[in-house]
């Protein structure tokens, strides 16, 4: 939902003629992070059917929620980071 504005942030402190190369940077880091989270989110669903000796509903649901819990602790803390950034900039300007 936020990549758009964080793009055109980040967008807008290259020079006009890098615009281009910056556009296909940044959508090369989104393909790369969703092809990332989505290998860890698979690990630990598959980390949780090993240690079960299992591929039934429940270890896969239990995976799935240390997935969860893996994700929402990494949102917190790029949360953190961007109000933190945010913070500095204000003062800045």
């Amino acid at each position: 939902m936020m990549m758009g504005c964080v793009m055109t942030d980040a967008l807008d402190h290259l020079e006009k003629s890098e615009v281009t190369q910056g556009n296909a940077i940044l959508n090369t880091l989104q393909e790369f992070a969703g092809a990332v989270g989505t290998s860890t989110t698979a690990a630990f669903v598959a980390f949780a059917q090993r240690k079960a000796g299992s591929k039934g509903a429940i270890p896969t649901a239990h995976g799935t929620h240390l997935a969860y819990i893996f994700l929402l602790v990494l949102v917190l803390i790029i949360i953190a980071i961007f109000v933190k950034y945010t913070q500095v900039r204000n003062k800045n300007d």
